[in-house]
């Protein structure tokens, strides 16, 4: 009777052990996820802030005539416009190929698309001229859609 006893606290030792495993197994598994899922939100979350601050920015920092609203690539482009050195410029900000680019022509030229340098991911850009401003909108890869409206010198 000893010895079967004895199988019984190891065998009843040995399930304890296991189920113990499995529940530390189940709660990293669990929280890799949890982690994953943040993780993605946060980088979306980045994009878009990041987009539209740097989109808010170009905007309110340019010293030229205003912000046009024009066809680019297939999408929307911001068109702001600045003069250097007795010569007037064109700094188009638009969605290419899932990337936010900017590129500088001479006004009246049309952007080439692959020439202009990448910003950052983004899946694409909408702007309105409305009430005095402009309404951006911007949606990520990862689909987070945010507007925001800049007020200022818009139009020409």
């Amino acid at each position: 009777m000893g010895k079967k006893k004895h199988s019984v606290n190891m065998m009843f030792t040995v399930m304890l052990l296991c189920i113990f495993a499995l529940a530390a197994i189940f709660v990293a598994v669990l929280g890799a996820k949890v982690y994953a899922n943040s993780a993605e939100k946060l980088q979306a979350n980045f994009d878009t802030r990041t987009s539209i601050v740097y989109l808010s920015e170009k905007v309110r920092t340019n010293p030229g005539a205003g912000v046009d609203v024009r066809s680019a690539d297939g999408g929307t482009a911001l068109v702001l416009t600045e003069e250097i050195s007795g010569k007037v410029y064109e700094s188009w900000v638009f969605v290419s190929n899932g990337n936010l680019c900017e590129t500088v022509v001479p006004k009246g030229d049309t952007p080439n698309p692959a020439a202009a340098q990448k910003i950052m991911q983004l899946a694409s850009l909408d702007a309105e001229l409305k009430d005095g401003g402009v309404y951006i909108t911007v949606v990520t890869t990862e689909g987070e859609e945010n507007t925001t409206f800049i007020s200022g010198r818009t139009g020409q």
